[in-house]
């Protein structure tokens, strides 16, 4: 048996744990049930397996840079996960990871004038921040959570822009930048799930948002992952 072979056979197997860990997470979460292990150290068995999926592509990458880039950024969230899912703590760095996270995606899906990138979030992270200290001197206690919440919101935002322009001009071969699109569109629906179950403190919208939220994220995720692979 060749090692293509092999790896197609790993990773397949690795997909099929998190179709199972899927299913029974979200029937969990939709039902309500609480059972011997808790939906949110299952959700972190998930991308644990998404980011060794991405360990597998080595050779079959798109690109070495790309690859490297991608799984930075899968690494970086699954610290942000850890923080946010099992410590349930630290939330205003796991929102700082996640910002982290998109610029690096928003760098793989457009390399250019990375420079000029880089100091455009350097001056809106401290735009916000001058903001927060007037407004919270002069005006209204805010907590910082949300100047972050707001920062991350440009960076996802400008991300999926990204994502939609690297499809346009196709900058990834099928299905790469399909996996990219839809990855992307997905992890944006996650968020604004995200966003809704923070804004809502009961009723329809705050059920439907606290189960969409991971409706969306591990698809998502498994893209991205998946994307970096060379098909041809």
């Amino acid at each position: 048996m060749s090692k293509a072979i092999q790896k197609r056979r790993i990773i397949g197997i690795l997909l099929l744990f998190i179709v199972i860990l899927y299913i029974w997470f979200m029937y969990m979460d939709i039902f309500d049930i609480h059972g011997f292990i808790s939906t949110d150290r299952l959700k972190f068995l998930s991308m644990i397996i998404v980011f060794i999926i991405s360990l597998f592509t080595r050779k079959d990458a798109l690109s070495y840079k790309d690859l490297h880039l991608l799984q930075v950024g899968l690494f970086i969230t699954l610290i942000a996960d850890l923080f946010l899912l099992i410590l349930d703590s630290h939330y205003i760095l796991g929102i700082f990871l996640f910002s982290i996270v998109q610029i690096i995606y928003s760098f793989r899906y457009e390399l250019r004038n990375l420079k000029l990138a880089i100091r455009n979030f350097i001056v809106i992270f401290l735009s916000l921040s001058i903001v927060y200290f007037i407004v919270n001197k002069l005006v209204i206690e805010l907590d910082f959570i949300w100047i972050m919440g707001i920062f991350y919101a440009f960076c996802l935002l400008n991300s999926v822009a990204k994502a939609f322009k690297a499809y346009r001009y196709k900058i990834y071969p099928k299905p790469n930048r399909h996996m990219v699109l839809i990855g992307m569109i997905l992890f944006l629906l996650c968020d604004i799930s995200v966003a809704m179950y923070n804004i809502f403190s009961e009723g329809l919208l705050y059920s439907i948002s606290s189960i969409a939220m991971w409706l969306f994220y591990l698809p998502s995720q498994v893209l991205l992952a998946l994307s970096g692979y060379n098909y041809e």
